[in-house]
């Protein structure tokens, strides 16, 4: 008998699955503070209460501290308060 049969097959080679982008590595105030900027456009686009200024000063506030979290400082207290009363006035209302 012949060792290398030419009728029995090798299985096939299977690629590696691909992952997509983990999760657990992004920042959750990172992504908490965009989710924030994201409303407060939403908000200037649809035509708030004096959005004008009140958008720009809380987008500003907003970015400066995305900056200083992607630069690796963390929030004080007062700056987590201050960023929930920001949520609080653009809190959309959902059935």
């Amino acid at each position: 008998m012949n060792p290398t049969n030419p009728t029995k097959k090798k299985p096939a080679k299977r690629r590696p699955a691909k992952y997509g982008p983990s999760f657990a590595k992004r920042n959750p105030v990172l992504s908490k503070l965009l989710d924030l900027k994201y409303r407060i456009n939403e908000a200037y686009r649809n035509g708030a209460d004096d959005a004008y200024n009140d958008t720009r000063a809380d987008k500003s506030w907003v970015m400066k501290q995305i900056d200083d979290i992607r630069n690796g400082r963390v929030l004080s207290k007062n700056n987590m308060l201050k960023a929930n009363d920001i949520w609080k006035r653009y809190e959309t209302k959902s059935i």
